[in-house]
Protein backbone atom coordinates (compact mmCIF):
# COMPACT_ATOMS: atom_id res chain seq x y z
CA UNK A 1 0.00 0.00 0.00
CA UNK A 2 2.96 2.63 0.74
CA UNK A 3 4.43 1.63 -2.87
CA UNK A 4 1.55 2.48 -4.39
CA UNK A 5 1.43 5.58 -2.66
CA UNK A 6 4.84 6.21 -3.58
CA UNK A 7 4.41 5.70 -7.21
CA UNK A 8 1.45 8.17 -7.37
CA UNK A 9 2.93 11.15 -5.72
CA UNK A 10 5.90 10.86 -7.97
CA UNK A 11 3.84 11.35 -10.95
CA UNK A 12 1.86 13.99 -10.07
CA UNK A 13 5.33 15.92 -9.49
CA UNK A 14 6.65 14.82 -12.83
CA UNK A 15 3.20 16.34 -14.61
CA UNK A 16 3.73 19.69 -12.51
CA UNK A 17 7.19 20.13 -14.28
CA UNK A 18 6.63 19.73 -17.56
CA UNK A 19 3.11 21.77 -17.66
CA UNK A 20 4.20 24.63 -15.51
CA UNK A 21 7.23 26.28 -18.23
CA UNK A 22 4.49 25.79 -21.01
CA UNK A 23 2.08 27.64 -19.10
CA UNK A 24 4.64 30.07 -18.21
CA UNK A 25 5.59 31.25 -21.38
CA UNK A 26 2.34 31.55 -22.40
CA UNK A 27 1.55 34.24 -19.74
CA UNK A 28 4.50 36.32 -21.12
CA UNK A 29 4.25 35.74 -25.14
CA UNK A 30 0.34 36.84 -24.80
CA UNK A 31 1.11 40.21 -27.31
CA UNK A 32 3.16 38.55 -30.29
CA UNK A 33 1.48 36.67 -32.85
CA UNK A 34 3.91 34.90 -35.75
CA UNK A 35 3.34 31.83 -37.71
CA UNK A 36 6.64 30.32 -39.76
CA UNK A 37 6.38 28.08 -42.25
CA UNK A 38 9.45 25.77 -43.74
CA UNK A 39 9.33 25.16 -47.19
CA UNK A 40 12.52 23.25 -47.51
CA UNK A 41 16.39 23.66 -46.30
CA UNK A 42 18.13 27.11 -46.77
CA UNK A 43 21.04 27.43 -49.54
CA UNK A 44 23.05 29.95 -49.24
CA UNK A 45 24.91 31.29 -52.37
CA UNK A 46 27.39 34.28 -53.60
CA UNK A 47 26.91 36.05 -56.76
CA UNK A 48 29.87 36.29 -59.75
CA UNK A 49 31.58 39.69 -59.00
CA UNK A 50 33.16 41.26 -61.93
CA UNK A 51 37.34 42.56 -60.36
CA UNK A 52 39.48 45.18 -61.91
CA UNK A 53 42.59 43.82 -63.35
CA UNK A 54 44.98 46.91 -63.69
CA UNK A 55 47.40 47.73 -60.66
CA UNK A 56 48.33 51.12 -59.91
CA UNK A 57 52.08 52.06 -60.40
CA UNK A 58 54.23 55.38 -59.22
CA UNK A 59 55.02 57.78 -62.23
CA UNK A 60 59.20 57.03 -62.82
CA UNK A 61 61.00 60.36 -62.13
CA UNK A 62 65.13 61.25 -62.11
CA UNK A 63 66.50 62.98 -59.37
CA UNK A 64 69.46 64.88 -59.82
CA UNK A 65 71.49 65.55 -56.49
CA UNK A 66 72.91 69.18 -56.56
CA UNK A 67 77.13 69.41 -56.37
CA UNK A 68 78.15 70.96 -52.99
CA UNK A 69 80.95 72.34 -51.89
CA UNK A 70 82.37 73.07 -48.24
CA UNK A 71 85.24 73.70 -45.88
CA UNK A 72 86.02 73.48 -42.22
CA UNK A 73 87.46 76.49 -40.39
CA UNK A 74 89.44 74.89 -37.20
CA UNK A 75 88.89 76.10 -34.07
CA UNK A 76 90.85 75.07 -30.65
CA UNK A 77 88.69 74.80 -28.01
CA UNK A 78 89.76 76.53 -24.60
CA UNK A 79 89.07 73.68 -21.84
CA UNK A 80 90.39 74.04 -18.13
CA UNK A 81 90.48 71.11 -15.90
CA UNK A 82 90.19 71.58 -12.34
CA UNK A 83 90.29 68.42 -10.33
CA UNK A 84 88.83 67.93 -7.19
CA UNK A 85 90.46 68.22 -3.72
CA UNK A 86 90.90 64.71 -2.53
CA UNK A 87 90.60 64.25 1.04
CA UNK A 88 94.38 62.72 2.59
CA UNK A 89 94.02 59.27 3.58
CA UNK A 90 94.54 58.51 7.22
CA UNK A 91 96.89 56.01 8.40
CA UNK A 92 97.18 54.29 10.80
CA UNK A 93 100.37 52.32 11.69
CA UNK A 94 102.22 51.36 14.54
CA UNK A 95 104.03 53.66 16.72
CA UNK A 96 107.65 54.34 16.27
CA UNK A 97 110.35 52.37 17.88
CA UNK A 98 112.04 54.23 20.51
CA UNK A 99 115.57 54.27 19.86
CA UNK A 100 118.67 54.30 21.77
CA UNK A 101 122.09 56.65 21.49
CA UNK A 102 124.26 53.96 22.74
CA UNK A 103 124.95 50.19 22.35
CA UNK A 104 127.52 48.76 24.65
CA UNK A 105 128.54 44.63 24.07
CA UNK A 106 131.69 43.18 25.95
CA UNK A 107 132.30 39.58 26.31
CA UNK A 108 135.36 37.18 27.28
CA UNK A 109 135.95 33.76 25.89
CA UNK A 110 138.37 30.78 25.85
CA UNK A 111 141.94 31.35 24.28
CA UNK A 112 142.38 34.24 26.64
CA UNK A 113 139.84 36.61 24.03
CA UNK A 114 138.63 39.33 25.46
CA UNK A 115 135.91 41.31 23.33
CA UNK A 116 134.51 45.11 23.65
CA UNK A 117 132.69 46.83 21.10
CA UNK A 118 130.71 50.51 21.43
CA UNK A 119 128.35 51.91 19.41
CA UNK A 120 126.66 55.64 19.34
CA UNK A 121 124.72 57.29 16.94
CA UNK A 122 122.01 60.44 16.57
CA UNK A 123 118.39 59.83 16.81
CA UNK A 124 116.08 60.18 14.33
CA UNK A 125 116.55 63.57 12.35
CA UNK A 126 115.40 65.13 9.23
CA UNK A 127 118.79 67.01 8.71
CA UNK A 128 121.56 65.65 10.50
CA UNK A 129 122.90 61.95 10.65
CA UNK A 130 125.86 60.61 13.43
CA UNK A 131 127.59 57.68 14.29
CA UNK A 132 130.87 56.39 15.91
CA UNK A 133 131.63 52.67 16.15
CA UNK A 134 134.71 51.43 18.48
CA UNK A 135 136.05 47.77 18.75
CA UNK A 136 138.58 45.62 20.58
CA UNK A 137 138.94 42.01 19.97
CA UNK A 138 142.09 39.56 20.65
CA UNK A 139 142.81 36.80 21.62
CA UNK A 140 146.09 35.34 23.09
CA UNK A 141 145.89 31.10 22.61
CA UNK A 142 148.28 29.10 21.39
CA UNK A 143 147.84 26.54 19.11
CA UNK A 144 149.91 22.85 19.44
CA UNK A 145 152.92 22.40 17.70
CA UNK A 146 153.15 26.17 16.58
CA UNK A 147 154.98 28.83 17.82
CA UNK A 148 152.87 32.01 19.43
CA UNK A 149 149.58 33.03 17.40
CA UNK A 150 148.39 36.18 18.98
CA UNK A 151 146.22 38.12 17.27
CA UNK A 152 144.43 41.76 18.10
CA UNK A 153 142.24 43.97 16.18
CA UNK A 154 141.25 47.46 16.83
CA UNK A 155 139.36 50.15 15.61
CA UNK A 156 137.35 53.41 15.71
CA UNK A 157 135.32 54.64 13.03
CA UNK A 158 133.35 58.08 12.72
CA UNK A 159 130.55 59.59 9.79
CA UNK A 160 128.10 62.38 9.42
CA UNK A 161 125.38 62.68 7.21
CA UNK A 162 123.89 66.41 6.29
CA UNK A 163 121.03 66.09 4.47
CA UNK A 164 119.69 69.20 2.83
CA UNK A 165 116.28 69.55 0.21
CA UNK A 166 118.68 68.35 -3.15
CA UNK A 167 121.63 67.23 -1.65
CA UNK A 168 123.48 65.19 1.19
CA UNK A 169 126.52 65.93 2.09
CA UNK A 170 128.66 63.03 3.67
CA UNK A 171 131.91 62.62 5.65
CA UNK A 172 133.87 59.68 7.20
CA UNK A 173 137.11 59.06 9.00
CA UNK A 174 138.42 56.27 11.02
CA UNK A 175 141.90 54.12 12.39
CA UNK A 176 142.55 50.45 12.27
CA UNK A 177 144.78 48.43 13.56
CA UNK A 178 145.92 44.75 13.49
CA UNK A 179 148.59 42.77 15.09
CA UNK A 180 149.51 39.13 14.11
CA UNK A 181 152.06 36.98 14.27
CA UNK A 182 154.18 34.51 11.35
CA UNK A 183 153.35 31.22 13.52
CA UNK A 184 152.82 29.24 9.98
CA UNK A 185 156.18 26.88 11.01
CA UNK A 186 157.06 23.91 13.13
CA UNK A 187 159.55 24.99 15.06
CA UNK A 188 160.79 21.20 16.13
CA UNK A 189 161.54 20.75 12.55
CA UNK A 190 164.06 23.07 12.29
CA UNK A 191 167.50 23.07 13.96
CA UNK A 192 168.09 26.30 15.39
CA UNK A 193 166.56 28.81 17.56
CA UNK A 194 163.43 31.03 16.30
CA UNK A 195 162.93 34.62 18.09
CA UNK A 196 159.09 35.04 18.39
CA UNK A 197 158.71 38.30 19.49
CA UNK A 198 160.49 38.45 15.64
CA UNK A 199 157.62 36.82 14.31
CA UNK A 200 155.06 39.82 15.14
CA UNK A 201 153.60 41.98 12.04
CA UNK A 202 151.26 45.16 12.72
CA UNK A 203 149.26 46.83 10.02
CA UNK A 204 147.79 51.03 10.47
CA UNK A 205 144.89 51.93 8.70
CA UNK A 206 143.90 55.17 8.24
CA UNK A 207 140.87 56.59 6.12
CA UNK A 208 138.81 59.54 5.50
CA UNK A 209 136.53 60.44 2.67
CA UNK A 210 133.91 63.19 1.89
CA UNK A 211 131.24 63.47 -0.80
CA UNK A 212 128.13 65.40 -2.19
CA UNK A 213 125.49 63.97 -4.23
CA UNK A 214 121.98 65.16 -5.10
CA UNK A 215 118.60 63.36 -4.51
CA UNK A 216 116.30 65.57 -6.55
CA UNK A 217 112.82 64.29 -6.47
CA UNK A 218 112.15 65.55 -10.50
CA UNK A 219 113.93 62.50 -12.83
CA UNK A 220 113.92 65.25 -15.14
CA UNK A 221 117.22 67.21 -13.26
CA UNK A 222 120.48 67.07 -13.70
CA UNK A 223 121.55 64.02 -10.78
CA UNK A 224 125.41 64.35 -9.94
CA UNK A 225 127.80 62.96 -7.00
CA UNK A 226 131.55 64.25 -5.96
CA UNK A 227 133.45 62.28 -3.65
CA UNK A 228 137.08 62.53 -2.46
CA UNK A 229 138.65 59.44 -0.42
CA UNK A 230 142.08 59.38 1.19
CA UNK A 231 143.78 55.64 2.91
CA UNK A 232 146.70 55.10 4.26
CA UNK A 233 148.74 51.78 5.34
CA UNK A 234 151.79 51.49 7.52
CA UNK A 235 153.13 47.96 8.61
CA UNK A 236 155.90 46.55 11.14
CA UNK A 237 158.89 46.34 8.22
CA UNK A 238 157.99 50.46 7.04
CA UNK A 239 156.40 48.95 4.05
CA UNK A 240 154.21 52.31 3.49
CA UNK A 241 151.47 52.80 0.74
CA UNK A 242 148.89 55.76 0.35
CA UNK A 243 145.88 56.27 -2.15
CA UNK A 244 143.69 59.13 -3.03
CA UNK A 245 140.76 58.50 -5.17
CA UNK A 246 138.57 61.67 -6.84
CA UNK A 247 134.76 60.08 -7.87
CA UNK A 248 132.72 62.60 -10.41
CA UNK A 249 129.64 61.63 -11.67
CA UNK A 250 126.68 62.93 -13.69
CA UNK A 251 123.46 61.72 -15.53
CA UNK A 252 120.25 63.52 -17.08
CA UNK A 253 117.25 62.34 -19.28
CA UNK A 254 117.18 63.10 -22.40
CA UNK A 255 114.60 62.76 -25.27
CA UNK A 256 116.75 62.12 -27.93
CA UNK A 257 115.05 59.45 -30.21
CA UNK A 258 111.50 58.37 -30.59
CA UNK A 259 112.08 54.86 -30.31
CA UNK A 260 111.56 55.00 -25.89
CA UNK A 261 109.95 57.90 -23.67
CA UNK A 262 112.90 58.94 -22.85
CA UNK A 263 117.13 58.21 -22.86
CA UNK A 264 119.51 58.94 -20.02
CA UNK A 265 123.21 60.02 -20.76
CA UNK A 266 125.26 59.70 -18.37
CA UNK A 267 129.59 60.87 -17.64
CA UNK A 268 132.24 59.17 -14.95
CA UNK A 269 135.19 59.98 -14.43
CA UNK A 270 138.06 58.33 -11.95
CA UNK A 271 140.95 59.54 -10.63
CA UNK A 272 143.28 56.77 -8.68
CA UNK A 273 146.35 57.93 -7.64
CA UNK A 274 148.56 55.57 -5.58
CA UNK A 275 152.37 56.23 -3.41
CA UNK A 276 154.42 53.13 -2.60
CA UNK A 277 157.61 52.32 -0.95
CA UNK A 278 159.08 49.66 0.84
CA UNK A 279 162.64 48.71 1.81
CA UNK A 280 163.66 48.14 -1.39
CA UNK A 281 161.96 50.61 -3.78
CA UNK A 282 159.47 53.88 -4.27
CA UNK A 283 156.98 53.75 -6.44
CA UNK A 284 154.26 55.54 -8.01
CA UNK A 285 151.33 54.86 -9.71
CA UNK A 286 148.09 56.58 -11.41
CA UNK A 287 145.03 55.29 -13.13
CA UNK A 288 142.20 57.79 -14.82
CA UNK A 289 139.31 56.48 -16.36
CA UNK A 290 136.26 58.29 -18.56
CA UNK A 291 133.09 56.24 -18.88
CA UNK A 292 130.32 57.73 -20.98
CA UNK A 293 126.99 55.80 -21.37
CA UNK A 294 123.95 55.43 -22.81
CA UNK A 295 120.74 53.94 -21.19
CA UNK A 296 117.02 53.88 -21.69
CA UNK A 297 113.72 52.02 -20.27
CA UNK A 298 111.08 50.45 -22.34
CA UNK A 299 108.06 48.65 -21.15
CA UNK A 300 109.53 45.93 -18.85
CA UNK A 301 113.56 46.60 -20.26
CA UNK A 302 115.98 48.77 -19.65
CA UNK A 303 119.19 48.89 -21.85
CA UNK A 304 122.82 50.46 -21.22
CA UNK A 305 125.63 50.69 -23.05
CA UNK A 306 128.98 52.93 -22.31
CA UNK A 307 132.84 53.21 -22.97
CA UNK A 308 135.43 52.65 -20.24
CA UNK A 309 138.32 54.67 -21.18
CA UNK A 310 141.73 54.48 -19.04
CA UNK A 311 144.95 55.66 -18.85
CA UNK A 312 147.75 54.03 -16.85
CA UNK A 313 150.43 55.90 -15.82
CA UNK A 314 153.42 54.16 -14.21
CA UNK A 315 157.30 53.64 -15.26
CA UNK A 316 155.24 54.18 -18.92
CA UNK A 317 151.82 54.99 -19.63
CA UNK A 318 148.97 52.94 -21.88
CA UNK A 319 145.53 53.51 -22.66
CA UNK A 320 142.46 51.53 -22.61
CA UNK A 321 139.29 50.79 -24.12
CA UNK A 322 136.72 48.41 -22.91
CA UNK A 323 133.21 48.47 -24.12
CA UNK A 324 130.50 47.52 -21.50
CA UNK A 325 126.92 46.52 -22.17
CA UNK A 326 124.03 45.38 -20.10
CA UNK A 327 120.68 44.74 -20.57
CA UNK A 328 117.45 43.82 -17.70
CA UNK A 329 114.34 42.70 -17.96
CA UNK A 330 111.65 42.40 -15.16
CA UNK A 331 109.25 39.73 -15.51
CA UNK A 332 106.23 38.18 -13.51
CA UNK A 333 105.43 42.49 -12.07
CA UNK A 334 108.83 42.40 -10.95
CA UNK A 335 109.46 39.51 -9.19
CA UNK A 336 111.71 38.36 -11.28
CA UNK A 337 114.22 40.57 -12.43
CA UNK A 338 117.43 38.95 -15.22
CA UNK A 339 120.75 41.02 -15.82
CA UNK A 340 123.32 39.97 -18.31
CA UNK A 341 126.33 42.44 -19.81
CA UNK A 342 129.47 42.26 -20.94
CA UNK A 343 132.55 44.63 -19.36
CA UNK A 344 136.00 44.52 -18.51
CA UNK A 345 138.51 46.85 -16.45
CA UNK A 346 141.43 47.29 -15.02
CA UNK A 347 142.69 47.59 -11.62
CA UNK A 348 145.50 47.70 -9.07
CA UNK A 349 145.80 45.20 -6.24
CA UNK A 350 147.84 47.28 -3.44
CA UNK A 351 149.85 46.57 -0.51
CA UNK A 352 146.44 47.62 1.25
CA UNK A 353 143.83 45.39 -0.47
CA UNK A 354 146.52 42.19 -0.41
CA UNK A 355 147.28 42.77 2.81
CA UNK A 356 143.60 42.78 4.28
CA UNK A 357 143.14 39.24 2.56
CA UNK A 358 146.00 37.66 3.89
CA UNK A 359 147.77 39.43 6.58
CA UNK A 360 150.71 36.85 5.94
CA UNK A 361 152.59 38.24 3.24
CA UNK A 362 155.79 39.53 3.19
CA UNK A 363 156.66 43.41 3.24
CA UNK A 364 158.03 43.37 0.11
CA UNK A 365 155.74 42.86 -2.74
CA UNK A 366 155.84 42.92 -6.63
CA UNK A 367 152.65 45.07 -7.34
CA UNK A 368 151.42 44.96 -10.77
CA UNK A 369 147.51 45.86 -12.64
CA UNK A 370 145.31 43.27 -13.16
CA UNK A 371 143.82 43.36 -16.23
CA UNK A 372 139.98 41.94 -17.48
CA UNK A 373 140.23 41.96 -20.71
CA UNK A 374 136.62 40.22 -21.46
CA UNK A 375 133.72 39.75 -18.77
CA UNK A 376 130.58 38.22 -19.57
CA UNK A 377 127.83 37.85 -16.69
CA UNK A 378 124.56 37.76 -15.34
CA UNK A 379 122.58 37.66 -12.59
CA UNK A 380 118.75 37.16 -11.56
CA UNK A 381 116.81 37.49 -8.27
CA UNK A 382 113.42 36.49 -8.02
CA UNK A 383 110.73 36.83 -4.96
CA UNK A 384 108.70 33.68 -4.19
CA UNK A 385 105.77 34.95 -2.19
CA UNK A 386 106.23 37.03 0.64
CA UNK A 387 109.00 35.38 2.44
CA UNK A 388 111.26 33.88 0.40
CA UNK A 389 113.98 35.96 -1.97
CA UNK A 390 116.29 34.37 -4.56
CA UNK A 391 119.38 35.43 -5.99
CA UNK A 392 121.66 34.02 -8.29
CA UNK A 393 125.20 35.32 -10.61
CA UNK A 394 127.54 34.05 -12.87
CA UNK A 395 130.80 35.47 -14.48
CA UNK A 396 133.21 33.94 -17.08
CA UNK A 397 136.22 35.80 -17.44
CA UNK A 398 139.43 36.26 -19.44
CA UNK A 399 142.17 38.08 -17.12
CA UNK A 400 146.01 39.55 -17.04
CA UNK A 401 148.11 39.17 -14.31
CA UNK A 402 145.40 37.85 -12.06
CA UNK A 403 147.42 37.63 -8.47
CA UNK A 404 148.14 34.43 -6.37
CA UNK A 405 149.18 34.05 -2.80
CA UNK A 406 152.26 31.39 -2.69
CA UNK A 407 154.75 30.38 0.40
CA UNK A 408 157.94 32.80 -0.11
CA UNK A 409 160.85 30.44 -1.43
CA UNK A 410 163.36 32.64 -0.09
CA UNK A 411 162.63 32.61 3.50
CA UNK A 412 163.83 29.04 5.67
CA UNK A 413 160.25 28.94 7.61
CA UNK A 414 158.18 29.12 3.73
CA UNK A 415 155.60 31.42 6.90
CA UNK A 416 154.98 34.71 4.98
CA UNK A 417 153.18 34.75 1.62
CA UNK A 418 154.03 36.55 -1.40
CA UNK A 419 152.70 37.67 -4.92
CA UNK A 420 152.25 35.57 -8.57
CA UNK A 421 150.66 36.74 -11.87
CA UNK A 422 149.33 34.87 -14.17
CA UNK A 423 147.08 34.69 -17.19
CA UNK A 424 143.71 32.55 -17.36
CA UNK A 425 139.99 32.24 -17.29
CA UNK A 426 137.74 31.94 -14.95
CA UNK A 427 134.28 30.68 -14.29
CA UNK A 428 132.54 32.23 -11.02
CA UNK A 429 128.77 30.98 -9.96
CA UNK A 430 127.22 31.75 -6.43
CA UNK A 431 123.70 31.33 -5.64
CA UNK A 432 121.97 32.50 -2.53
CA UNK A 433 118.49 32.13 -0.87
CA UNK A 434 116.35 33.93 2.17
CA UNK A 435 113.90 33.11 3.68
CA UNK A 436 112.24 35.55 6.78
CA UNK A 437 109.35 35.58 8.51
CA UNK A 438 108.67 39.42 10.58
CA UNK A 439 111.29 39.36 12.60
CA UNK A 440 110.63 35.74 14.42
CA UNK A 441 112.72 33.69 11.96
CA UNK A 442 115.42 34.29 8.97
CA UNK A 443 117.62 31.61 7.39
CA UNK A 444 119.65 32.35 5.00
CA UNK A 445 121.88 29.72 2.50
CA UNK A 446 124.80 30.41 -0.08
CA UNK A 447 126.48 28.45 -2.18
CA UNK A 448 129.44 29.44 -4.90
CA UNK A 449 132.47 28.03 -6.69
CA UNK A 450 135.36 29.64 -8.25
CA UNK A 451 137.07 27.56 -11.57
CA UNK A 452 140.55 28.54 -12.77
CA UNK A 453 142.19 27.95 -15.99
CA UNK A 454 145.70 29.32 -16.10
CA UNK A 455 147.58 29.45 -19.43
CA UNK A 456 150.95 28.56 -17.97
CA UNK A 457 149.19 25.31 -16.91
CA UNK A 458 149.75 26.13 -12.96
CA UNK A 459 147.37 25.88 -10.44
CA UNK A 460 145.01 28.30 -9.08
CA UNK A 461 146.72 28.64 -5.51
CA UNK A 462 144.97 28.97 -2.39
CA UNK A 463 141.43 29.52 -4.34
CA UNK A 464 139.00 27.08 -3.31
CA UNK A 465 136.94 25.94 -5.75
CA UNK A 466 133.70 25.87 -3.67
CA UNK A 467 132.45 27.50 -0.94
CA UNK A 468 128.93 27.19 0.70
CA UNK A 469 127.21 28.15 3.98
CA UNK A 470 123.83 28.53 6.02
CA UNK A 471 122.78 30.93 9.13
CA UNK A 472 119.19 30.66 10.60
CA UNK A 473 118.17 33.25 13.25
CA UNK A 474 114.59 32.40 15.61
CA UNK A 475 113.41 34.63 18.16
CA UNK A 476 111.60 32.96 20.69
CA UNK A 477 108.67 35.38 22.25
CA UNK A 478 110.89 38.27 22.01
CA UNK A 479 112.91 36.65 25.07
CA UNK A 480 115.43 34.22 23.60
CA UNK A 481 117.29 34.27 20.04
CA UNK A 482 118.47 31.22 18.88
CA UNK A 483 121.20 31.36 16.24
CA UNK A 484 122.61 28.38 14.10
CA UNK A 485 124.95 27.85 11.40
CA UNK A 486 127.98 26.82 9.38
CA UNK A 487 130.56 27.49 6.78
CA UNK A 488 132.04 24.81 4.76
CA UNK A 489 135.25 25.69 2.15
CA UNK A 490 136.44 23.45 -0.27
CA UNK A 491 140.04 22.14 -0.76
CA UNK A 492 142.56 24.46 -2.00
CA UNK A 493 146.27 23.74 -3.72
CA UNK A 494 149.20 25.22 -2.22
CA UNK A 495 152.98 26.32 -4.31
CA UNK A 496 155.54 24.81 -2.00
CA UNK A 497 159.00 24.82 -3.15
CA UNK A 498 160.65 21.02 -3.19
CA UNK A 499 162.60 19.39 -0.36
CA UNK A 500 165.96 20.32 -1.82
CA UNK A 501 164.95 23.69 -3.32
CA UNK A 502 166.65 22.71 -6.91
CA UNK A 503 163.38 20.79 -8.43
CA UNK A 504 160.93 23.26 -8.68
CA UNK A 505 158.08 23.39 -7.07
CA UNK A 506 155.64 21.05 -5.43
CA UNK A 507 151.53 21.51 -5.17
CA UNK A 508 150.17 20.48 -1.60
CA UNK A 509 146.70 20.00 -0.91
CA UNK A 510 144.97 22.30 1.99
CA UNK A 511 142.13 20.03 2.93
CA UNK A 512 138.51 21.95 3.30
CA UNK A 513 136.72 22.62 6.25
CA UNK A 514 133.33 22.86 7.78
CA UNK A 515 133.14 25.58 11.11
CA UNK A 516 129.80 24.69 12.75
CA UNK A 517 128.77 27.77 15.19
CA UNK A 518 125.62 28.05 17.43
CA UNK A 519 124.39 31.05 19.78
CA UNK A 520 121.84 31.96 22.02
CA UNK A 521 120.74 35.34 23.67
CA UNK A 522 118.84 35.72 26.47
CA UNK A 523 116.84 39.61 26.95
CA UNK A 524 116.33 40.24 30.01
CA UNK A 525 114.43 43.30 29.36
CA UNK A 526 114.88 45.28 26.09
CA UNK A 527 117.77 46.86 27.17
CA UNK A 528 120.20 44.05 29.09
CA UNK A 529 120.99 40.82 27.61
CA UNK A 530 123.22 38.20 27.73
CA UNK A 531 124.63 35.82 25.29
CA UNK A 532 126.86 32.85 24.92
CA UNK A 533 128.21 31.85 21.19
CA UNK A 534 130.15 28.37 20.23
CA UNK A 535 132.01 28.25 16.95
CA UNK A 536 134.08 25.33 15.39
CA UNK A 537 131.60 22.90 17.57
CA UNK A 538 133.44 20.01 16.26
CA UNK A 539 137.00 21.49 17.13
CA UNK A 540 138.96 20.13 14.13
CA UNK A 541 141.86 21.75 12.74
CA UNK A 542 141.55 23.57 9.91
CA UNK A 543 143.46 25.62 7.57
CA UNK A 544 142.59 28.63 5.33
CA UNK A 545 146.21 29.58 4.68
CA UNK A 546 149.12 26.75 3.80
CA UNK A 547 150.07 25.57 7.06
CA UNK A 548 148.16 28.09 9.52
CA UNK A 549 145.96 26.27 11.65
CA UNK A 550 143.19 27.96 13.20
CA UNK A 551 141.56 27.73 16.80
CA UNK A 552 140.05 24.59 17.96
CA UNK A 553 136.84 24.81 19.73
CA UNK A 554 135.78 28.11 20.96
CA UNK A 555 133.45 29.33 23.46
CA UNK A 556 132.66 33.35 24.23
CA UNK A 557 129.94 35.07 26.46
CA UNK A 558 129.04 38.41 27.44
CA UNK A 559 126.29 41.01 28.29
CA UNK A 560 125.00 43.37 25.90
CA UNK A 561 123.55 46.71 27.12
CA UNK A 562 121.12 50.10 25.20
CA UNK A 563 121.24 53.31 27.05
Amino acid sequence: MKTNIKSFAGKIILLLLTVLPVFNSALFAQGINEQVTVVAAFEPTVPEAEKITISPSPDETTVKLPVMTYSIDPLQMETTLKPDDITAVKLVGEPQKKLYRNYAKVGFGNYTTPYAEFFAGSLRSKTTAFGIHMKHLSSSGKIKDYPKSSNSLNLIQLNGQQFTDNHTISAEAGYRRNVVHHYGFRPAEFDFPVDEDGLKQRFNRLNASAGIKSNYTDPDQLNHRLSMAFSNIGDLFETRESLISIRAAADKRFELFDLTDYQALSFETNLDFSGYKDSTLKQKSALLSFKPSISTEFNEYKVLFGLDFTIQVDSISKAYLFPFLEGQVRALEDQLVITAGITGGIARKGFDELSDVNPFIQSVLPLQYTREKFSFYAGARARAGKHINLTASFRTSSVEDEAFFVNDPELPLFNRFTIVYNDGSVLKGRFEAEYQTAERIRVKAFAGFEKWSLTNGEDAWHRPVSTFGADAYYDIQKKIIARAGFTSSGKQLARIPSADREAGFVAETVKGYTDLHLGVEYRYTKLLSAFLNFSNIFGTRYYQWYNYPGYRFQLMGGVSYSF
